[in-house]
């Protein structure tokens, strides 16, 4: 085939190339957002029931991640139609998205802090976040947002009030010591075998287990010895993720 030709030939096939949308690459579970891949492939296929709960959405782009995530590991696990009753009944439930958060950034308080843990950080209104996710095609009928903070919205009449019993995986961004206390204790009886927990700040504060998510996790645990938690996923630089064991 004469040079000339080839080139011609090269060149079209580049445009065309251009045209057709990117092959879907095989999810990043080492980039942002890794731990919530990851999780939400372990949940998949392992069919655990229940609910995605995030404490702490800020502006919506780790909750996004997790739709996004959950959706396709969900279709991907539900696209080789297991023929059981459980698989079934997995495959039929639609897994809510609850969004915990003050919506008026972090609280005020004497506990320590990193600089950019000051009172009002990471404030985004709930409207704005609603539309954020809209935007980035969460649909509106699988969410559900609790706006207040945890001393006055973490209570059994709030589970009640919107039919929460158990979740799938768990999203703790609060940052601070004492907002993941609350938390952690809100979540007792809605752990189950399986469910994911993903501490978004653990190696904050310079990776001192006195202090923040570390020192929360490890006295819930102590009060809690039913529950063990077995070290899942680290995503850099400071997120990491547990399974939960319940002995």
């Amino acid at each position: 085939m004469p040079k000339p030709l080839v080139r011609v030939l090269r060149k079209l096939r580049r445009a065309f190339d251009a045209l057709l949308p990117p092959e879907p690459g095989p999810p990043n579970y080492t980039g942002p957002h890794g731990c919530l891949r990851a999780g939400a492939s372990f949940i998949a296929w392992n069919q655990v029931f229940g609910d995605y709960l995030e404490f702490g959405v800020a502006s919506g782009e780790s909750f996004i991640a997790a739709w996004n995530a959950i959706s396709e590991q969900r279709a991907l696990v539900k696209d080789e139609g297991y023929d059981t009753p459980a698989f079934g009944e997995w495959a039929g439930y639609q897994p809510r998205m609850l969004a915990f958060d003050s919506f008026a950034g972090l609280p005020d308080g004497p506990g320590e802090r990193m600089a950019d843990y000051h009172p009002g950080a990471y404030q985004c209104s709930e409207p704005e976040f609603r539309k954020a996710i809209e935007d980035a095609g969460v649909p509106s009928h699988v969410v559900s947002t609790v706006p207040g903070f945890y001393d006055a919205t973490l209570t059994p009449e709030t589970k009640q009030q919107i039919g929460l019993s158990r979740a799938a995986m768990i999203m703790i961004d609060c940052d601070l010591y004492e907002s993941t206390v609350p938390v952690l204790e809100f979540i007792t009886d809605l752990v189950q075998q399986g469910t994911i927990i993903v501490f978004h700040d653990w190696f904050r504060f310079k990776g001192d287990p006195n202090c923040g998510e570390q020192k929360a996790c490890r006295e819930w645990l102590d009060q809690h010895p039913e529950i063990e938690l077995i070290e899942f996923w680290r995503e850099a630089p400071q997120a990491v993720s547990f399974v939960v064991n319940m002995r």
